[in-house]
């Protein structure tokens, strides 16, 4: 065989090793090397989902999704530090936000999240253009539509509402078990996080053509090939009734409380509003250091519903109840009250020097501490811590926010414990006036008033109905009768007594003022005022608590006046029957609003 020939036959074989290689590529791995082709070209995004709706008992929206531009990053893409830094140092140039908070977004972001990860929400047109414009200098940053969440009542409700956000890396930890991955957007407090499940929905897919930073080259979302459609989140409707809301944030103004409206019947609320609040929406982006250090030094983010205070004068219907029940104390039994008594050598005042005899309804109707005092004397603190816990003191009420505290219902084993001494005879009498080591929250004295309304039936308070649960629960082993003397008392403290600023014509209101002494309000009290309505057939309790406002008759009773108003639509320009200070005080006492 010649040179030439051997020459001929190797090209042959060339030509066939070739055309077999040609055949694997084109047909035997055309589906491969399709989908590599594809995949240079565009790749599969996750469309988050719109979060369900939040209703209000009547179909007000209270929370909502819409549609914003967003400023992104692609995770993949930037891998290096050098990276992130050229980026961060672009989009300062381009964003009204502070550096820091660009490099703490940029810099913990996990190369292989799936979803871009918003840097910036809620973007104008002229912020998005300037990013295309420069898009040369900003490689994985893109611009979006998104959902993002909206409060159209702003800080009406915030606390019990809450807010969300980008889950963090804790978060995360417990949400991969319900499909959750970095750059979901989860609840971070109040309803929003309790009820996140629900709310959630189901991500859907999309191909999204790219260059070759693996930024989208879509016009709009529109123009994406949607693999799966995302499924919006499920639907809240909440107890809430919005326009009682807006009274008790409108009565609250910028001071320190919180007013509870629920119906005694089945715990649902009507009202849970703290004061001061804060908005909501602002954490649809990231918030600037100098407004959220604006709402700290306003303790904005405290929910005053849920937190625990001294009581004062609200806990001395307890208190008769605990003596009626020991049979230490009678209802008709009179006692003499003055401006002070002295026991153990220290000095137990009252808030009026005027003197005179009352009996049970009358001392709960004028508040008078020192008959409570005088029974306290016969009395072990252990009783009324009993019956306080009976009526649902010292748990939390399980209401659906978070960070709910269980207050303080104090006994000497609790002291002892504590605070390493043992219970002296003077915290008894301290006790029997809601002072002393006493805490409760608004949210607990809604609860613990609805077994006076209910005549010894306790209601969960709760904001998501759920069927299946019951919300009402017997107390036990405490008589009908001395419930029914103790609401005589409450009757009485609004129709003639100190809590007179809620008193109507239409309807009879039975309550309790209370003004508490805390330390580090030196000039004031905290105001309270507990009440339901109408006695004969109660449907709503309401409780005003606001702190370091004073007197509980004269900055709480009339915020709960407004509530009773819209609840029972009375005539807003009704008067009070009798002014508070034209009232003449029984047995010569002088009037002072408690």
């Amino acid at each position: 065989m010649n040179q030439s020939n051997i020459l001929s036959y190797f090209v042959v074989f060339l030509l066939g090793l070739l055309g077999l290689r040609l055949f694997q590529l084109q047909i035997l791995e055309h589906d491969k090397f399709q989908t590599l082709a594809k995949n240079n070209s565009s790749r599969t995004a996750i469309t988050l989902a719109p979060r369900g709706v939040i209703y209000d008992r009547n179909d007000e929206v209270l929370a909502t999704s819409k549609q914003s531009l967003s400023i992104v990053v692609y995770a993949n893409k930037l891998k290096t530090q050098v990276e992130k830094d050229s980026v961060i140092e672009a989009l300062v140039k381009l964003v009204d936000l502070p550096k820091e908070q660009i490099e703490e977004i940029i810099n913990k972001i996990d190369p292989s999240t799936p979803l871009p990860i918003a840097v910036d929400n809620n973007i104008s047109i002229e912020t998005a253009i300037k990013i295309f414009e420069n898009s040369k200098e900003l490689p994985a940053i893109g611009v979006q539509e998104q959902a993002i969440r909206f409060f159209p009542h702003n800080e009406i409700g915030a606390h019990l509402l809450g807010y969300v956000g980008q889950i963090s890396e804790n978060e995360l930890k417990e949400g991969r078990s319900r499909g959750l991955t970095m750059g979901d957007i989860v609840g971070k407090d109040g309803v929003e996080k309790v009820c996140d499940e629900t709310l959630q929905g189901i991500k859907g897919e999309a191909r999204v053509a790219v260059d070759r930073f693996g930024k989208s080259l879509n016009k709009s979302d529109r123009d994406q090939l949607v693999i799966r459609k995302a499924i919006k989140g499920g639907d809240l409707h909440l107890t809430i009734d919005q326009k009682l809301q807006e009274i008790a944030q409108r009565e609250l103004g910028e001071r320190m409380g919180a007013v509870i409206a629920m119906n005694p019947k089945n715990g649902e609320i009507y009202c849970m509003v703290s004061s001061p609040s804060y908005d909501p929406n602002i954490f649809t982006k990231p918030v600037p250091y100098d407004t959220f250090n604006e709402l700290m030094k306003r303790k904005a983010f405290i929910n005053r519903s849920i937190h625990a205070f001294t009581p004062g004068s609200i806990w001395k219907p307890f208190t008769a109840l605990a003596g009626l029940e020991h049979g230490v104390v009678k209802e008709d039994e009179k006692l003499a009250v003055s401006g002070a008594i002295y026991f153990g050598g220290f000095k137990f005042g009252d808030w009026t020097n005027a003197t005179g005899s009352m009996d049970l309804t009358e001392a709960i109707a004028w508040s008078r501490d020192t008959y409570f005092y005088q029974i306290a004397k016969r009395m072990r603190p252990e009783w009324i811590a009993e019956l306080a816990r009976k009526f649902g003191g010292d748990e939390k009420t399980g209401v659906e926010v978070l960070g709910e505290y269980k207050g303080i219902i104090p006994d000497p084993a609790w002291k002892e414990k504590t605070w390493g001494e043992p219970w002296y005879p003077g915290n008894t009498l301290h006790y029997a006036i809601g002072q002393s080591f006493l805490l409760v929250t608004p949210i607990q004295v809604a609860k613990m008033f609805s077994g006076f309304a209910n005549e010894g039936y306790t209601a969960q308070p709760h904001v998501v109905k759920d069927p299946d649960k019951e919300y009402l629960t017997k107390i036990e082993n405490v008589s009908l009768t001395n419930i029914r003397k103790v609401k005589k008392g409450l009757e009485a403290c609004v129709d003639h007594g100190t809590g007179g600023a809620s008193r109507f014509e239409e309807i009879k209101v039975a309550g309790k003022t209370g003004s508490a002494e805390v330390h580090g309000y030196a000039h004031t009290t905290h105001g309270w005022f507990a009440a339901y309505a109408p006695v004969e057939d109660p449907q709503i309790v309401v409780v005003v608590f606001v702190e370091g406002g004073g007197h509980g008759g004269s900055v709480a009773a009339p915020i709960a006046r407004k509530i009773f108003e819209e609840f029972f639509e009375l005539n807003k320009a009704s008067q009070i029957t009798q002014a508070p200070e034209t009232i003449k005080p029984t047995q010569g006492e002088a009037l002072t609003a408690q």
